[in-house]
């Protein structure tokens, strides 16, 4: 058996030496849900059958033959298989996916197996993954805290031992927050790098602030689904300058002396930062410093007036009412009040009262935040932006409790302060899981590069995971 605990790039090596087949990748890793999915419900939906089927075909030649991965449930889609979004009412009408994303198709083009579908919170809104539609998602490392949100499932199921990768998306701080509160690399790309497609639906990329996202236990996997899914499709809104060579060859390339700023406090003066989530940035620091590059104090003045605009805030409504609008397509009938949270409802209400005008304004404000917060690499010349994934501890289940009077109560800034502004500009974002706090749960660090240069972000990640090695670490809730 091979160790739950290994990334993707290693067991795809132990099939293309012969020492593994396909089927065996898939088969162990059915074992695995099996064993603790019970006890953390992060894959809500599995697809064994299916996968045993993809791995008896899949060429061994494939760059990940037979390495299997999980699908958040939200945006994506893989065809004939149930898709919910976190919503009860829509999982209840029995929906049905009828086309795969391109993602989807990309990810088996490589080699990858769809083994499963991760829990989200409904429409990908909360912070804490606690749909009622499937019941709270439990963090492996303990089970009464969060597994971050909205890509709980995916990033427990990572962390522990189901699965090497997975799939997530990160409309602020989605990919990068429960990858901080599991223990594992979460990796945003730069806007319009991984198509959403080939639905053109705008609600799916929230005006840009939302795109794919890969969630694994080391940097080289990061590179190497990056380069898996990577590219425009036809009808995508965004576009990524393409690399100039895979991603994958960054993983161990010199970065060079690079400048690197630090943020560690909230600029507005309004949030109060956790000390353990400074002592892990400084110590990020201290190790950059270590390695040559010059770290200094420093970040966008722009994020004094906050981390994106309130204008913006007033419109998610529209997206979130046009969203259930799709789905109601889908399923035949209109979503109604008894089909969401009394959270989600109240959003949709809210939505449905903004005017065009009020909407365009809210868009362009966030166009103007993403520009001032660009400048400070195009023009005060830093490379990264160092800070702490989420400033705060790992809520427990139950914390973040949105209500109708209340829907914002758990898009918590304490939590996305430091993740949302990288939705708002499109940078590319990660988040490593290099230190552990002193009640045993992870918190990572994220690091920001310019707008297309996730080549600079895995150079650093790939030194930073040799420095402050994370791969040994265990959680008391994972597989054994």
């Amino acid at each position: 058996m091979t160790d739950p605990y290994m990334d993707a790039t290693g067991a795809a090596e132990l099939v293309r030496t012969g020492q593994a087949t396909p089927t065996e990748l898939v088969e162990q890793a059915i074992e695995r849900i099996e064993a603790v999915n019970p006890e953390l419900n992060a894959v809500i939906v599995p697809l064994y059958e299916k996968a045993r089927a993809e791995a008896a075909r899949v060429p061994e030649d494939a760059p990940f033959a037979g390495v299997p991965y999980v699908l958040k449930d939200l945006t994506v889609h893989s065809e004939g298989d149930p898709y919910a979004a976190g919503c009860a009412g829509v999982k209840a009408a029995g929906y049905r996916s009828d086309h795969d994303s391109h993602f989807v198709t990309a990810m088996r083009d490589a080699g990858f197996v769809l083994i499963g579908k991760a829990s989200t919170s409904e429409m990908g809104m909360y912070e804490s993954t606690e749909p009622l539609a499937w019941g709270p998602t439990r963090n492996p490392w303990n089970t009464g805290r969060s597994a971050g949100g909205s890509s709980g499932g995916s990033a427990a199921a990572v962390a522990a031992g189901m699965v090497p990768v997975a799939h997530g998306n990160d409309g602020g701080g989605s990919v990068r927050s429960p990858s901080s509160q599991c223990g594992v690399v979460g990796l945003k790309p730069t806007r319009g790098r991984i198509s959403s497609g080939p639905m053109v639906v705008e609600s799916d990329t929230v005006c840009g602030m939302a795109t794919e996202g890969v969630i694994s236990r080391s940097v080289r996997d990061a590179a190497g689904m990056l380069d898996a899914v990577s590219g425009h499709r036809p009808g995508d809104g965004y576009y990524a300058p393409p690399p100039s060579r895979p991603f994958t060859a960054e993983v161990g390339a010199d970065p060079g002396r690079l400048r690197i700023g630090i943020l560690d406090i909230d600029p507005t003066g309004q949030i109060a930062i956790d000390p353990e989530s400074v002592a892990a940035t400084r110590a990020v620091a201290d190790a950059l410093a270590g390695l040559g590059h010059d770290v200094s104090d420093g970040y966008p003045d722009t994020l004094r007036q906050g981390m994106w605009p309130l204008e913006w805030f007033g419109c998610v409504g529209v997206v979130i009412a046009r969203e259930f609008d799709w789905l109601g397509e889908q399923i035949g009938r209109p979503i109604t009040e008894a089909d969401v949270e009394p959270a989600t409802w109240a959003y949709i209400e809210q939505g449905r009262k903004v005017d065009a005008i009020t909407y365009a304004a809210g868009v362009d404000a966030l166009r103007v935040q993403a520009r001032e917060i660009e400048r400070w690499w195009e023009e005060d010349g830093w490379d990264l932006l160092l800070a702490p994934t989420i400033p705060a501890a790992t809520p427990k289940i139950g914390e973040l409790g949105a209500t109708a009077d209340d829907p914002s109560a758990s898009v918590a800034m304490a939590i996305m302060q430091n993740t949302v502004l990288f939705n708002v500009s499109g940078q590319p974002a990660i988040s490593l899981p290099v230190y552990e706090r002193s009640d045993g749960m992870p918190q990572g660090v994220q690091l920001a590069a310019a707008y297309g240069r996730e080549d600079v972000l895995l150079r650093v990640g790939a030194q930073l995971e040799a420095a402050m090695p994370w791969a040994d670490r265990r959680p008391p809730h994972g597989v054994r």
